[in-house]
């Protein structure tokens, strides 16, 4: 099984990593759950989250429930382009959603890219388009570009 959401290309030949206390494999149904402290690596892509659940159809993963819980927010991170810094986010619930290749931060979410940061409800990335769209009220801090920024200050609460 693999992620088809890919920021840098060598990403998609990685080898999918998942710890985590719990594990539940439901193959016939395509279904996987994972619970307690979990971490998801595949190449740039990290994810740290209370509990994941991932839907694979077919052995093809299609999406991902990314899941905060105990006063945390889930948070990923993935390097959009060789030589970038990462992309970050943080949220109570994170979908991957492969087909359109997006990742949607829903409830208390935060997402930042280059220092440039966007905070609302129900965010949306369109990682092959390098695009992001706010659904609902938002708070936008943008940096100068003579001084881009890090993303440092948004982090895992997992680790």
């Amino acid at each position: 099984m693999s992620l088809n959401s890919y920021a840098l290309q060598t990403d998609k030949d990685q080898p999918v990593e998942i710890d985590s206390d719990f594990a539940e494999l439901r193959d016939n149904d395509g279904y996987a759950i994972y619970s307690g402290n979990v971490r998801m690596v595949q190449g740039s892509l990290q994810i740290d989250a209370d509990k994941i659940e991932l839907f694979f159809p077919e052995k093809e993963l299609t999406r991902a429930v990314i899941y905060g819980g105990n006063n945390k927010q889930a948070y990923f991170q993935q390097t959009p382009k060789v030589g970038e810094k990462p992309v970050r986010g943080s949220a109570d619930r994170i979908v991957y959603q492969i087909d359109p290749d997006e990742i949607r931060l829903l409830r208390e979410a935060i997402f930042c890219q280059k220092g440039n940061e966007q905070k609302g409800m129900r965010i949306i990335y369109d990682i092959e388009k390098d695009i992001m769209r706010a659904k609902a009220r938002t708070r936008t801090i943008f940096r100068p570009d003579s001084a881009p920024g890090s993303c440092d200050h948004i982090r895992s609460a997992y680790r």
